[in-house]
């Protein structure tokens, strides 16, 4: 049984409770719903170490079936694991790994965009000495950015 609890903020799966994914918890988020994805024989799907398995033929019709199987629960988990105002990201996509991939992206992004942020803070935090020129005071956020 899958659910949203009223406050969004986490969902319950079989396994537990997860936090809701947002911008903010991306590795706190993977750590808990991996297990959820190991449990569901998922896990390997997501991160692509275990792909469809190619070929006809009946042998292959049961692993096929199988891995469709998981793949679909991991679809459900990922987007039962997402904050609203992800779901966006990821609403048009069929396949896991492209899931998972989408949500990285997004989050690593993010991510640079808040590094972004702090060098123009630290430029304006600092200040001139009072034996800098003009150029050296206002080359400080090429050194910030590194």
């Amino acid at each position: 049984m899958h659910s949203k609890n009223m406050s969004n903020e986490t969902f319950k799966t079989d396994h537990g409770n997860v936090p809701n994914l947002t911008e903010e918890n991306h590795p706190v988020w993977k750590q808990m719903i991996r297990p959820v994805l190991i449990a569901k024989k998922a896990c390997n799907i997501v991160t692509g170490v275990e792909l469809l398995p190619v070929g006809n033929g009946v042998a292959l019709h049961l692993p096929q079936a199988s891995w469709h199987d998981r793949a679909i629960k991991a679809l459900a988990q990922i987007h039962l694991g997402c904050c609203d105002e992800l779901l966006p990201l990821i609403d048009h996509i069929d396949d896991p790994m492209e899931m998972w991939e989408a949500l990285r992206d997004r989050l690593d992004n993010a991510s640079k965009k808040l590094s972004c942020t702090q060098v123009p803070q630290n430029f304006t935090a600092s200040r001139p000495s009072p034996d800098e020129t003009v150029t050296q005071y206002f080359t400080k956020p090429i050194a910030f950015r590194k």
